[in-house]
């Protein structure tokens, strides 16, 4: 998820973990672990954007990596306060543990895809069941945290606020699983009632809440795409088709690169033309907008550059719906 849920999330295992004996202290290194998987993108511009891709999220999201790293930033933190605080280094190795492993846990639920298996395996976990950024699951963290730093660390009511909150956050959480299910639900009647055939189909929700979301069924040709949200008086009847226009890739057959970029979509992809030339999507993310003519979250220009294929993110700035806000929201609650 982003990265001020990552780091309120590792302050609050780090409260929960040693929060009696290290106070505040125990915030801070709990905050630093959970930001650890996530500095992978200080090494992603090394590689090339399409080997970045697979880099976020990889070795450091992966279950062993925790095992790893938690030995020796735990020496490092015993290091660094055994002169003034009566802990173990096995007690601080304990904290950051908790505080990393936790992070690609989180993001595991999320729609990227994350490394959990390697380096034995490349497979990206995704069960997109909550979004990158959603408020209701980040906002009682932030909340409570801005609270227990001024409480002593040994008071109750402190510990009864983190606790609490990890109850409500978990429980947010394991409701996101039970949402999908229902929004499955949904879209799998909406594609019969609307006579969309398909071979296979995939929901995601969109950023914010876990109220709005997008359902695409891929036939041979592209994809019907609509919008869903929990606040909705009826199932989705205004699909859209987007065509999968594999054919413009033929130039770049057995492109090893490609490839890799069509297998981090997981062959939910677009392809298309404009004025900057050929460009591919990935339809997994969305639009930057509701609109029908919304462009695309994540879009890859294809560049024949001498013979060879240069593939570049589009860092163009998209233009911006008027009252872009104002309608999404709207569409989150149902109107």
């Amino acid at each position: 998820m982003d990265l001020v849920t990552q780091t309120a999330l590792g302050a609050a295992v780090g409260e929960v973990v040693l929060g009696r004996k290290a106070g505040n202290k125990a915030i801070m290194w709990g905050a630093v672990g959970g930001l650890i998987p996530d500095l992978d993108v200080l090494v992603s511009p090394f590689f090339s954007e399409v080997d970045g891709l697979f880099v976020h999220r990889g070795f450091s999201h992966s279950l062993i990596f925790a095992f790893l790293i938690a030995p020796l930033l735990g020496w490092l933190i015993h290091r660094i306060h055994q002169k003034k605080m009566n802990i173990s280094w096995r007690e601080w190795t304990g904290l950051i543990f908790w505080a990393v492993f936790t992070h690609p846990l989180l993001d595991y639920f999320t729609t990227y895809g994350t490394g959990a298996l390697l380096p034995f395996h490349n497979y990206r976990v995704e069960f997109s069941t909550i979004a990158i950024v959603d408020i209701f699951y980040t906002l009682p963290f932030v909340l409570v945290l801005l609270v227990i730093p001024f409480l002593n660390r040994t008071a109750l009511i402190r510990r009864k606020l983190i606790l609490g909150m990890f109850s409500i956050t978990s429980l947010y959480l394991a409701g996101t699983v039970v949402n999908k299910q229902h929004v499955n639900n949904v879209f799998e009647k909406a594609f019969s009632q609307n006579q969309i055939s398909y071979d296979r189909y995939r929901t995601s929700p969109l950023p914010l809440t876990n109220f709005l979301w997008m359902g695409l069924a891929e036939n041979d040709s592209g994809f019907h795409i609509a919008l869903y949200s929990n606040f909705d008086d009826h199932i989705p009847d205004d699909f859209i088709f987007v065509p999968r226009n594999r054919a413009l890739l033929d130039e770049y057959s057995g492109n090893e690169e490609l490839n890799q970029l069509i297998q981090f979509t997981k062959g939910y992809y677009h392809v298309n033309r404009d004025h900057n030339g050929l460009w591919l999507a990935d339809l997994r993310f969305g639009k930057m907008g509701i609109n029908e003519d919304s462009q695309f979250v994540f879009k890859f220009y294809l560049k024949n550059k001498s013979g060879n294929l240069k593939i570049q993110q589009s860092r163009e700035p998209g233009s911006i719906e008027e009252n872009v806000l104002s309608n999404y929201i709207d569409r989150i609650k149902g109107t």
